[in-house]
């Protein structure tokens, strides 16, 4: 919270504007669509969370509780429980229109596309608005006649 009541709050150092904000949620009975992050100082909980990566909890964020709001600046630490990067759609099974999954792809340190992962089966409800971003791959394109077949699982 950076205003309240008309009054600046950047100044208050993180744990008074949380007590504020927590305040408000109370006082106005805000429920969805508004929605407070929990928060704690007990290390025990903290871990907890960590482990609720199965429903989407990608990691912790820590800030100082002296600390002032200062925008432009990265005064929080992350904690992250997964590791995440960026890939380039390299191809698309099914088609351009109605995409089933992307093959992804990232540039070797010989500025080759290398083929790295797919994603999981897409919604076909969301495939219409990805469609749009697509674009057919031209002759030049590093994966042109290559074929991707699912890998075979020995038993």
């Amino acid at each position: 919270m950076l205003r309240l009541a008309g009054q600046d709050t950047i100044s208050w150092p993180y744990r008074r504007r949380r007590a504020a904000l927590e305040e408000l949620f109370v006082e106005h009975g805000l429920t969805a669509p508004w929605a407070l992050c929990p928060s704690t100082t007990d290390p025990d909980t903290a871990r907890e969370w960590l482990s609720w990566t199965a429903v989407g909890l990608e990691g912790l964020v820590f800030k100082r509780l002296d600390d002032p709001y200062r925008p432009a600046v990265r005064g929080w630490q992350k904690h992250k429980v997964r590791e995440t990067t960026e890939a380039i759609v390299g191809a698309v099974t099914g088609t351009l229109a109605a995409p089933r999954s992307l093959l992804l792809g990232r540039y070797d340190t010989g500025e080759r596309l290398q083929y790295t992962g797919r994603t999981t089966s897409l919604p076909q409800t969301d495939s219409s608005a990805l469609a749009s971003l697509l674009a057919p791959a031209g002759d030049e394109h590093p994966w042109t006649g290559w074929t991707f077949r699912p890998p075979r699982i020995r038993v």
